[in-house]
């Protein structure tokens, strides 16, 4: 199957957002975001910015006739910070004017004062402090307690994971203007066109057949844009519908790169004991994910985790937890793989420290512990079809 997007991409023929032509009147909206990772909200002062030649309105919370929320899985992240900021980017106001470099200008006249709060930016320190998005999960198999006695070699480790900046060509935006009956049609640059209706739906207070999303293709975002799209497309919709106008809103690459999320981080505990012929014979592991301030699809991500725990290896006895960590970062969100990398990386370690402590190759140790037809996954699904090569 040929890939229908080729030619239009190298001959640069691809509709992107930027392309779509705009109407007439159309306003261009800019996000005034939090310059600190923590803290109570003093003082907003948007009169100098509203008196701003070109600037027809500066929107937060208190303009939101429906619900100012935008958690997918849970509900936990508001479109706009009403009395406290949880980090570097968290969207305040915003600014709709004229012309994008108006707002901007306009941005720089918004006077705000913080009690300025603790701020954890480490998924470890924010697990000792019980700051948590969702209770800890927990996979096992049979009891790895009982196996360590019995193993010849013993090896436990740490290891960190950093997180990833997925860094699609296009950045986060949207173009919405007024259809027929008060319904906003909606040009998204999304990978979840259902995830933005509802969304604006519930922020609007209005039916979901009030909104239409268009979006031209999906994928290349590598996950980016399948929750963290549908801020952008709200604002944008919020604009319109309240100023009756079409309103732009296209973020520059630095505020891209300052207000979303990137891959989970993961830092890890493990332990791996093995049998005198090298096969394993339990593995113990505790993941540690920075979700940031708000879930976003984080519940989803740590059970791509667990699942992907043992990578292609029969492990007998297992136990794994993950602790989604709330940490004052923008949220964190899916990436390629969805959490089953990180999964994957900490078995990997841990084979291969035991390899660099027996000073045997690491994969002696792993052919010899590959997957064979009808052995169970750690919970409990029987591999079958296994076509694994040596």
């Amino acid at each position: 199957m040929k890939n229908i997007d080729s030619r239009g991409h190298v001959t640069g023929q691809s509709i992107y957002l930027d392309d779509i032509p705009l109407r007439e009147n159309t306003l261009h909206a800019v996000v005034f975001d939090s310059h600190i990772a923590h803290g109570k909200i003093v003082e907003l002062d948007l009169t100098e910015a509203e008196n701003y030649p070109g600037v027809h309105a500066i929107l937060t919370y208190l303009d939101i006739p429906g619900e100012n929320q935008i958690g997918g899985i849970i509900p936990d992240e508001p479109l706009f910070a009403e009395d406290e900021v949880h980090f570097q980017g968290d969207p305040v106001a915003l600014i709709v004017a004229d012309s994008k470099q108006i707002a901007l200008e306009a941005r720089e006249l918004i006077k705000v004062k913080f009690e300025e709060l603790e701020v954890v930016t480490e998924p470890r320190e924010a697990a000792e402090k019980g700051h948590l998005l969702i209770p800890p999960r927990t996979f096992a198999m049979g009891n790895p307690d009982k196996k360590w006695d019995n193993c010849k070699y013993v090896f436990s480790g740490s290891t960190e994971q950093g997180g990833q900046e997925h860094l699609y060509l296009e950045t986060q935006g949207a173009y919405c203007y007024l259809m027929e009956n008060g319904n906003v049609m909606v040009h998204s640059s999304t990978q979840s066109p259902t995830t933005v209706q509802r969304t604006i739906a519930n922020v609007l207070g209005v039916p979901m057949h009030e909104i239409q999303v268009d979006v031209f293709r999906l994928g290349g975002a590598f996950g980016g844009k399948e929750d963290q799209a549908t801020a952008w497309a709200v604002m944008a919709s919020l604009a319109c519908k309240i100023l009756r106008k079409p309103v732009k809103l296209s973020l520059s690459r630095k505020d891209d790169l300052r207000m979303t999320g990137k891959r989970h981080p993961y830092s890890a505990d493990f332990k791996i004991g093995f049998s005198e012929d090298l096969k394993i014979q339990a593995y113990e592991v505790d993941f540690y994910q920075n979700g940031g301030a708000a879930n976003d699809l984080g519940p989803a991500i740590t059970d791509r985790t667990l699942f992907h725990v043992t990578n292609s290896y029969f492990i007998p006895d297992v136990k794994a937890t993950v602790y989604s960590c709330k940490t004052n970062l923008p949220p964190n969100t899916a990436f390629r793989g969805f959490g089953g990398p990180q999964g994957m990386f900490v078995i990997e370690a841990a084979i291969a420290k035991a390899a660099f402590e027996l000073g045997i190759p690491a994969h002696v140790i792993q052919e010899k512990n590959l997957l064979k037809e009808n052995d169970r996954f750690y919970y409990g699904q029987k591999a079958t079809g296994v076509n694994i090569r040596k």
